[in-house]
């Protein structure tokens, strides 16, 4: 998986493992006990992630075509699933809990 820097204005930057092929976004967090502080996993293209199988709970970030936050869903917890909605182009996913406030709109900056 590649690695990224990816931020937010008035936040520090946080690394970014995207998941480039196809088996890497099927796989996504599963089979992992976490993500070190500070590091977030990228799924594009998605608007949908499930935690059926995941052994942490985790935040999803829902980014649009511009890379713009257009939901949060936070402290998601096993067996469930969450979707972007119809705007949603990329996730980012982060183990729960340490991520700071996002206020929708927002331009993640990093991504390709």
């Amino acid at each position: 998986m590649k690695e990224l820097q990816v931020s937010i204005p008035g936040s520090d930057k946080w690394n970014c493992l995207a998941a480039e092929k196809l088996q890497d976004r099927m796989r996504g967090l599963l089979g992992r006990i976490g993500l070190k502080h500070g590091t977030t996993m990228l799924l594009a293209p998605c608007s949908s992630v499930h935690t059926f199988g995941m052994k942490f709970a985790i935040d999803v970030i829902f980014l649009d075509k511009d890379n713009r936050i257009i939901k949060v869903a936070r402290n998601v917890p096993k067996n469930r699933i969450v979707y972007g909605g119809i705007r949603a182009k990329k996730v980012l996913e982060a183990e729960s809990g340490w991520l700071p406030d996002l206020p929708l709109g927002i331009k993640v900056a990093g991504l390709q």
